[in-house]
């Protein structure tokens, strides 16, 4: 299966980094990268809190978005 990716330019580049050092194509390192056999290295690592996994927060008595909110809010805000 083929599909496209729009991947922000710095992941980009450091994903074509590093299938240019390992003499690779930038496919199989992505696909490495995707399957989490392979870790990226991160310029700036995000603080571990007393070894708890990241979360994000939830506020209390909120419920999940439907998909027809999320349109008509991108619609509003003038987005795809």
């Amino acid at each position: 299966m083929q599909i496209t990716l729009d991947l922000p330019d710095d992941v980009f580049a450091q994903a074509e980094a590093m299938a240019r050092r390992e003499s690779r194509s930038l496919p199989s390192v992505v696909l490495d990268l995707i399957r989490g056999a392979r870790k990226m290295p991160q310029t700036d690592p995000i603080p571990a809190e007393s070894g708890k996994a990241w979360r994000l927060p939830v506020v209390a008595g909120s419920r999940p978005f439907t998909v027809e909110e999320i349109d008509r809010m991108l619609e509003e805000d003038g987005l795809p």
